[in-house]
């Protein structure tokens, strides 16, 4: 199955602050987390959404959508976008929860890890 891209979730490019963007992923994730076809998501960072969606589809074939969540136009700082994945992954790395019950209705499958800075943050979600 293709692992499609969807555009829909992008965030306003131009957000200088990261709590913003890890808020809309947090509403993002919350959406995904209501619909019972979702269980699982992976968040990331690239310079190439297209390279890395393929990518994607063949090492991660369960996954159904690729969602750019975020695009810095221009890396002011050398690390800024890149702490963004590490705090999204550190957030978000014990799922999402129902907010009664406490289940886990979407886990998060990937840990914080060292990479070159990009500049697209995404969220695979399957």
């Amino acid at each position: 199955m293709a692992l499609l891209l969807e555009e829909r979730y992008r965030l306003t490019a131009g957000v200088i602050n990261h709590e913003a963007v890890l808020s809309h992923l947090e509403s993002v994730l919350k959406a995904f987390a209501t619909k019972p076809e979702y269980s699982e998501f992976y968040i990331g960072i690239t310079g190439n959404l297209e390279r890395r969606r393929r990518e994607h589809q063949s090492e991660k074939p369960t996954y159904k959508l690729m969602c750019p969540i975020y695009s810095e136009q221009s890396i002011v700082l050398a690390d800024s976008f890149h702490n963004l994945e590490s705090a999204a992954i550190n957030r978000f790395s014990q799922g999402i929860r129902h907010p009664e019950t406490g289940q886990v209705l979407l886990r998060c499958e990937n840990s914080a890890r060292g990479s070159q800075a990009k500049n697209w943050l995404y969220l695979l979600v399957g």
